[in-house]
């Protein structure tokens, strides 16, 4: 019997900082990341006219572990794409790519997603006909 404690407190341990699913939350800066998904350029109002911003729109929701808001791991489906100064030819509307980079949360109004990525690569994923 206490070999079965043993093994569900190892489980609950083991899991920690997991989604069941999922697998482990991703961390916020500077830790790197590698997340896939589609760009799309949205257009959100500012007050100096149309702010028009890259967003992720991920393959797969991302859990991301923010102890400042949260003890849990937060879900994110969109993320702001910042630091790019200009984007590849090939990357364009609606565009499967990869992008490393590092995660932080929102922290001014012209940030429109709730979690945003400093990117360092974006890559096209080749699409197979």
């Amino acid at each position: 019997m206490r070999i079965w404690r043993l093994l569900v407190m190892g489980a609950c341990l083991s899991l920690t900082g997991c989604v069941v699913g999922y697998g482990p939350c991703l961390f916020q800066q500077p830790v790197k990341n590698t997340l896939t998904g589609h760009v799309h350029f949205r257009d959100y109002p500012a007050a100096d006219g149309l702010d028009n911003i890259p967003v992720l729109s991920l393959d797969r929701t991302a859990y991301i572990y923010s102890p400042a808001q949260s003890h849990h791991c937060l879900p994110a489906n969109d993320l702001q794409l910042v630091g790019v100064a200009e984007f590849p030819q090939n990357v364009i509307e609606n565009s499967h790519v990869t992008v490393d980079g590092v995660l932080f949360p929102q922290g001014s109004p012209r940030q429109h997603t709730p979690f945003l990525m400093s990117v360092t690569t974006i890559l096209p994923i080749p699409t197979v006909h």
